[in-house]
């Protein structure tokens, strides 16, 4: 359907006028933030006009020009430029934007106490909530989507309807995540485009505040340290492909079916291109987009790095042309002889040229080239497979995560054995590794099931202090 069918053919003029559009829109975002406390976006008129007086007089807005003419003779005003007081002028305000010309509020009389009501109309709240974003965008919680992801697939049991409960709010979150993640990178590449045009050292500093302080930058931090996807992407991922059993597929097509009202061939493509949407956006799109973003923070700090270079250097070039200048000046000043004439204060200004001498610490000796001495030769040594095999499990070995949240399940189960619980006495720590396993039982404890109960007294190693502890099984 087309937009301009179902909004009013003047919604958008009051934001076009060039000269009361800063007024509208303030007005429009005024109203907006008085239903705050409202359980619905009705309020009496004169709640509203109040408000909006309030702001008129604060900014000291008198008259309002090139409103309506026809709208306003229709209530009995037949002046095109409003100059009355600032409830007058909030009222006059309220009619241009309840007109059916423009349609951002709708008046109505109340049928119990017969007195006028402001409503929202709904083309309206959606225009409020976009100026007010646009103004002061939301700090976007990067890691929030992944969360969301995460649990809402491992708690699958608890929806009744899996289509809408999961998959739809599983793709939700994965879209959200890719288009913030899109606009962070966005966002990066505006602010070198804003470096280069710095011009000096003290607006070259605020810019690298503004980005090493900004609310992005630190959720991005979070995003790839302590709540990096790589904890969870395993687990998703292996819940995003177990929809396509045949059993929950054919539950997500019925569903599917039910809540989007399309055939069931068009709901199996439709359910088919949501799983694959989010896999490939959570196993392969999500690491180039944060690898983007990581290359374009490197080009932001090489940036920053060069222009604070060449505005030292430029600062140094404009004094070595003022001493250029001053040497300029002195010379014509010794060539016309005019010394007698000019005051001892001005002719210390052109004593430029200074006794120095050079000493043997400044003198720097030039290296000498290393030169090979004799040719030499080693033998190629062909590996086996076996050693290939050998070498390679090394290195896998070497990458693996040893202290992982899976590992610290089955480390705690081998030590628990048969029994219920185990306290901290029953942990080997007799080396760091040891040691680093039993901190890292405690830390994914609660993920994996068991419950933590402190003690009194502790367990001294390697100069620590360890609160006692025990271990049982929820």
């Amino acid at each position: 359907m087309n937009i301009f069918n179902i909004i009013p053919i003047g919604f958008f003029n009051p934001l076009s006028s060039g000269s009361n559009n800063r007024v509208y829109a303030d007005c429009l975002q005024v109203i907006y933030a008085e239903y705050d406390r409202e359980i619905t976006f009705k309020m009496e008129r004169e709640r509203i006009r109040d408000a909006i007086a309030g702001y008129l007089m604060d900014n000291h807005i008198e008259t309002i020009e090139e409103i309506d003419e026809q709208s306003l003779k229709q209530d009995g005003y037949a002046e095109k430029t409003l100059q009355s007081s600032y409830l007058e002028l909030a009222s006059q305000i309220i009619r241009k934007l309840s007109s059916s010309e423009v349609g951002w509020l709708d008046e109505e009389i109340d049928d119990a106490t017969y007195g006028r009501n402001i409503i929202m109309t709904e083309q309206g709240i959606t225009l409020a909530e976009l100026l007010e974003k646009l103004e002061k965008p939301e700090t976007v919680e990067f890691s929030s989507y992944i969360y969301n992801i995460y649990n809402t697939l491992v708690n699958t049991d608890q929806y009744e309807d899996i289509y809408v409960d999961v998959l739809k709010n599983v793709y939700k979150n994965a879209k959200g995540l890719s288009k913030d993640l899109k606009t962070l990178a966005t966002f990066i590449k505006k602010i070198i485009e804003r470096m280069i045009h710095e011009e000096t050292f003290e607006s070259l500093t605020e810019n690298l505040l503004d980005y090493f302080n900004g609310d992005f930058i630190k959720e991005y931090a979070r995003l790839t340290k302590r709540q990096n996807i790589r904890t969870f992407r395993r687990v998703i991922l292996q819940r995003l492909n177990s929809l396509k059993t045949e059993e929950i597929r054919e539950k997500l097509i019925l569903c599917c079916r039910k809540e989007e009202k399309i055939p069931e061939d068009k709901a199996e493509e439709y359910i088919e291109d949501m799983i694959d949407n989010a896999i490939r956006f959570l196993d392969g799109d999500y690491d180039r987009i944060m690898s983007d973003i990581k290359h374009k923070i490197n080009v932001y700090l090489q940036v920053a790095v060069g222009r604070a270079r060449f505005i030292r250097n430029k600062e140094k070039n404009i004094r070595g042309d003022i001493e250029r200048t001053l040497m300029l000046l002195g010379e014509e000043i010794d060539y016309l002889d005019i010394n007698e004439n000019v005051s001892d204060n001005i002719q210390t200004l052109f004593a430029l040229d200074e006794n120095q001498f050079i000493d043997l610490s400044s003198i720097s000796y030039p290296r000498r080239s290393q030169t090979i001495r004799e040719n030499g030769a080693q033998e190629l040594v062909e590996l086996s497979e076996a050693d290939i095999k050998r070498t390679k499990d090394a290195f896998e070995k070497e990458l693996e995560d040893i202290y992982a949240k899976d590992k610290m399940s089955e480390y705690v189960s081998r030590l628990m054995g048969e029994r219920l619980k185990i306290n901290a006495d029953d942990f080997p720590i007799e080396d760091k590794i040891q040691l680093l396993k039993m901190l890292s039982s405690i830390v994914y404890a609660q993920e994996n099931g068991y419950v933590v109960e402190p003690e009194e007294g502790y367990i001294e190693t390697e100069q620590m202090l360890i609160r006692k502890f025990n271990l049982k099984r929820k």
